[in-house]
């Protein structure tokens, strides 16, 4: 049986889905129709239809976190993945905490169903590894970001450092910087994992 707080974490993670996606699809379908005009009355009428769709669907969904099929829960991943990038400005702060969860919930998820040490493993690193090949896809719509946002050949200044951000430099970075964002999710991940299947 799920722990109250194992019910709440997993309450939040499905129940903000239909609220993010009502509200985007509301300002969305404003803009597209109405040229911005009312913004916030679609907004707030998305939200609310997002809020029903928690009470009414929510519940369930909890009850079944760990008999659903792994695309649906990849595909939900991958979308907060992206969502959280966009709401930082491109900065993966929030991934770590997301790949976290996706451990703790392989981790719950194999202690439920009273797996041997063998199988936890390999859940374990799965998980590990899809959560490392989302920060790669993170790294790689960052990269684009600076791309489109013409970084490229910028001034930067810091304080008590200032350098243009040449092609090599670049490059050396996003390598650089990504390989260690995707080698530190990777170890949060299963660590995470580890300590969530003793609780």
């Amino acid at each position: 049986m799920m722990s109250k707080v194992e019910s709440l974490i997993l309450g939040m993670f499905f129940g903000f889905l239909p609220v993010l996606f009502c509200v985007a699809a509301a300002g969305f379908a404003n803009v597209v129709f109405l040229e911005e005009k009312g913004i916030g009355y679609w907004a707030l009428g998305g939200l609310c239809v997002g809020l029903i769709i928690d009470v009414m669907f929510v519940k369930s969904w909890v009850k079944r976190a760990y008999q659903m099929n792994s695309k649906i829960l990849a595909a939900l991943y991958i979308f907060y993945s992206i969502g959280v990038l966009g709401f930082c400005m491109g900065i993966p702060i929030l991934e770590f905490p997301l790949g976290m969860a996706a451990g703790a919930y392989a981790a719950r998820k194999m202690y439920h169903t009273k797996a041997g040490p063998e199988e936890f493993e390999r859940s374990v690193k799965k998980m590990s590894i899809f959560a490392a090949a989302v920060m790669v896809l993170i790294c790689c719509l960052m990269a684009l970001w600076a791309i489109a946002g013409q970084m490229l050949g910028a001034d930067i200044q810091l304080p008590h450092l200032s350098f243009t951000l040449t092609l090599p430099l670049f490059v050396a970075v996003v390598l650089t910087g990504g390989a260690i964002l995707v080698l530190l999710q990777y170890w949060l991940t299963s660590i995470s994992a580890k300590v969530a299947f003793r609780l």
